[in-house]
């Protein structure tokens, strides 16, 4: 199913899929898109907590009640860039079907891996029918692209029609065949071998720059794929204090703190790569430094 945006599909989802009230495991930290649809829908969103392979299997099989769907963010989660492991997506997979639960796959930046090649999709994998796996070309094209899309299991597509009908009708015709003819000529795959080059030279530019501007300040967690690059403060710096000084330097920085449930976790930020040339990256690495040395006195 085209639609406008992933987030359109995400609300399609919460609606469609749940009747308010009803649980959904959310990886903590969680896409905060992800919680606010779930949230206008009077979904229990519940967080399960995260490990360098993704959302930890034994809190969603230990959970005192289950949840009726999950959400993930296997490919790159956000915001802390972990790959979900093979055997993971596996046991979520028999824990939906176990359970006749919905695993709701956000595949946002999957065409943007950097290191090794990438994991198959939780969809592809699933042989219950119980994964609708999200996609948009916002991230692979560029953000005035507003096409996202789903693919569903057979049976949920009259429903989401319907759904999708009441919202907008359907999307913008004429962009649709722009984009599909881009693709029939070869072009999208060409542009995401390119554009995979271009953002991995940036990612590793921003890294050198955060090692050698902000070591005082930010240690980098370095991801295998997407475009941001999220940075934990070693000092005790206040992060809102930290967000909006940066914005007024002319820097847009994504909190770490509210994409967290728990309290359990280190202050910092999210720092977007893939717009930016390396030299933009300096220059806005350096004005950050000056911003986090005033915060540090």
């Amino acid at each position: 199913m085209v639609l406008t945006s992933s987030q359109q599909a995400l609300s399609l989802c919460a609606t469609v899929l749940l009747d308010a009230g009803d649980r959904v495991f959310i990886e903590d930290p969680a896409y905060h898109g992800a919680r606010r649809a779930f949230d206008a829908a009077g979904l229990e969103s519940v967080p399960v907590p995260l490990d360098a392979q993704g959302i930890r299997i034994e809190s969603l099989q230990n959970a005192a009640q289950s949840a009726k769907a999950i959400f993930l963010t296997p490919s790159h989660q956000f915001p802390t860039g972990a790959t979900l492991a093979l055997d993971r997506r596996l046991a979520i997979i028999e824990w939906a079907h176990r359970n006749q639960a919905w695993i709701i796959e956000d595949d946002y930046d999957s065409e943007f891996h950097y290191a090794g090649k990438p994991t198959a999709c939780v969809q592809g994998l699933d042989a219950h029918d119980r994964t609708i796996y999200i996609g948009t070309f916002t991230k692979s094209m560029f953000p005035g692209l507003r096409i996202g899309y789903m693919v569903l299991p057979s049976q949920l597509v009259a429903p989401m029609t319907v759904a999708r009908t009441l919202q907008d009708g359907h999307s913008a015709s004429i962009p649709q065949l722009t984009l599909a003819r881009f693709m029939e000529g070869g072009h999208f795959g060409s542009h995401v071998r390119t554009m995979r080059s271009v953002y991995a030279e940036r990612r590793d530019a921003l890294e050198l720059l955060v090692r050698k501007q902000l070591a005082d300040f930010v240690e980098p967690r370095v991801p295998n794929g997407g475009m941001q690059m999220p940075c934990v403060f070693v000092r005790d710096i206040p992060e809102r204090e930290a967000i909006d000084t940066a914005r007024r330097a002319g820097i847009d920085l994504l909190g770490l703190t509210p994409l967290h449930a728990s309290s359990k976790h280190k202050a910092g930020f999210l720092m977007g790569f893939a717009a930016y040339a390396p030299k933009e990256l300096e220059i806005a690495v350096k004005k950050l430094a000056n911003v986090l040395r005033a915060l540090d006195r």
